[in-house]
């Protein structure tokens, strides 16, 4: 019988076949032998992985407190909507234009970490904070599920997520799906831990089923697109093999989840907005399809940082180390015997990525507001490969592939990641002198011509007017008016008169006769550096230029 602590798994250590544990056995009294200066070195050559993983993680955070100028897109916006919800109370200016209505449910989680943050490093401060979580969270919980499925003590695992928690998402500043992505690897470990302990009869089922019930509604608080992946893979895997009867009934457990979902659902339904509300102008939910080569070109970008084109390089190598992986762990597993924990974990996960696979290429690419639909995917499709391997049934050229591209490629990412915000810096310079000139109490219409960098990919710059939003009560043209944001807008809010063509992230050019000026006190333009003043109409004037930041008032 197991004990609470030990996992759920018939197979041996990957690190030490059953040869390799007896002779260390054996060889117990002669190490207790050995003198201070040799056991020391012992001890010190067991935790060198650890501290160079350590150092690692730890350099990788670096990359989101180092720089002024931050190249992750939506960032500044959650900082300056951390910023607005934490002063709203005292604030009779953002009540004027703002209704404040939090809610339970998906994005509830994020915004509690800001508001928790806020106090002690402020707004920005905060979404630097939480934008570091993934970098450590993801490859801890890579670590964590290879202990528990594969009894895999070594950090290969933790290198993988450091790996992948530098991509176009992290770019983009999907910090909170990002998180809840190292939720779902969690909880999907311990629903395959409870999968294979219906299998076996085991007693440990109904606690292992009690903390799957408590752990989907933090999933589903944290975000709502990765508690549905999680519904998705959690289906999948109850019936890729086992007792399948059983593993189905266990489904019960995400019973709490889906009752706090349907909940939600109702009560924050699209026709109810807040009392004071006017109705926000989001657009309808209609899907968006890309093609077939714009869809299989988001299979780069859970490592796609720049333009450099060398961060795509490392993606494509982990794509073909961690398949290769794959298909040799699924060749050797359908060998063994149906009855063993390693074929059981294996197959589910082998029928999760299918399944996922399939999802990611019918899957629109937005639906309404929502963006990126079937691009997260991606991400989890390549964390479920790390999580299938079996490294003990690998061939030694694979083996050490496997073993040695994980920590070159983590310390890879975060090198393209400190170099080219390093080099952005330069790029961005002039925001902050800029944004200095827009008074408190005033209403600021962004219009970035040049949305994008040379360097980054994604639009860095769309949302830099928020950061002038996290120091102190203004108006800006673009805020997220829905559950997530718990922010709508009061009839008086100028943004529900923008022309319907306004968009932050691709304006292209600037039709000012479709805006009404009065609406607005001050207009921000983004250029490139280079770029010579941009036509304006004759009654509005430059008030401050720096860089590629142009600030005009309207009056």
């Amino acid at each position: 019988m197991r004990g609470p602590g030990q996992p759920v798994t018939d197979a041996p250590a990957e690190q030490s076949g059953p040869s390799e544990q007896a002779s260390r056995v054996q060889h117990r009294p002669r190490d207790w032998n050995l003198d201070g200066g040799e056991r020391q070195a012992s001890r010190t050559a067991a935790l060198a992985p650890w501290l160079a993983l350590g150092a690692a993680l730890a350099a990788a955070t670096l990359v989101f407190w180092l720089f002024d100028s931050l190249p992750f897109q939506d960032l500044p916006a959650h900082a300056g909507f951390i910023a607005l919800r934490h002063r709203f109370h005292h604030s009779p200016f953002d009540q004027r234009f703002f209704v404040l209505a939090p809610h339970l449910g998906p994005y509830s989680l994020f915004r509690t970490l800001g508001e928790a943050l806020v106090p002690l490093v402020g707004p920005v401060g905060a979404v630097r904070a939480i934008a570091s979580l993934p970098v450590v969270a993801i490859p801890l919980a890579l670590l964590w599920a290879r202990r528990r499925l594969h009894a895999d003590n070594a950090p290969t695992a933790a290198y993988y997520g450091l790996s992948l928690s530098f991509g176009f998402m992290t770019l983009l500043g999907f910090a909170s799906y990002l998180c809840a992505v190292a939720a779902l690897v969690v909880t999907l470990t311990v629903w395959l831990e409870l999968l294979w302990a219906v299998d076996t009869a085991d007693r440990r089922a109904l606690w292992l089923e009690a903390a799957v019930a408590c752990l989907t509604p933090l999933l589903f608080v944290a975000h709502g697109h990765a508690f549905a992946i999680f519904l998705a893979l959690a289906g999948i895997s109850a019936v890729a093999t086992g007792r399948r009867w059983a593993r189905i009934l266990r489904l019960r457990a995400l019973g709490p989840a889906l009752a706090l979902a349907g909940w939600v659902a109702w009560s924050q339904r699209a026709s109810v907005i807040p009392p004071g509300s006017a109705p926000p102008p989001n657009p309808p939910l209609e899907p968006h399809f890309q093609g077939l080569y714009d869809k299989l070109s988001l299979l780069v970008t859970p490592t796609l940082l720049t333009r450099t084109g060398a961060d795509v390089v490392v993606g494509l190598v982990l794509w073909a180390i961690l398949l290769a992986a794959v298909i040799a762990t699924s060749r050797a597993t359908a060998g063994e015997a149906s009855s063993t924990a390693p074929f059981a974990h294996v197959r589910a996960l082998v029928a999760c990525m299918a399944g996922l696979f399939a999802a990611f290429l019918g899957m629109p690419h937005t639906i309404g507001w929502f963006g990126f639909v079937d691009g997260r995917l991606v991400l989890v499709l390549l964390l479920l490969a790390v999580m299938t391997v079996r490294k003990n049934v690998l061939r030694p050229p694979l083996a050490g592939l496997y073993a040695r591209v994980a920590p070159a490629a983590a310390w890879t990412m975060t090198a393209i990641a400190i170099g080219a915000s390093w080099l952005f810096q330069r790029e961005a310079r002039g925001w902050r002198q800029v944004l200095a000139h827009v008074p408190a109490e005033s209403r600021l219409l962004n219009l970035p011509l040049e949305p994008d960098s040379r360097i980054f990919t994604a639009h860095p710059f769309v949302h830099y007017d928020k950061f002038a939003l996290a120091e102190r009560p203004i108006v800006v043209s673009d805020v997220w008016f829905h559950q997530g944001s718990a922010l709508y807008p009061t009839p008086e809010n100028p943004a529900l008169r923008l022309p319907p063509s306004y968009s932050e992230s691709d304006l292209r050019f600037i039709d000012w006769p479709a805006y009404r000026m009065d609406d607005w006190d001050y207009v921000l333009i983004r250029t490139r550096p280079e770029s010579l003043e941009p036509p304006v109409p004759a009654s509005v004037k430059l008030a401050a230029h720096e860089g590629g930041w142009w600030l005009f008032q309207t009056h």
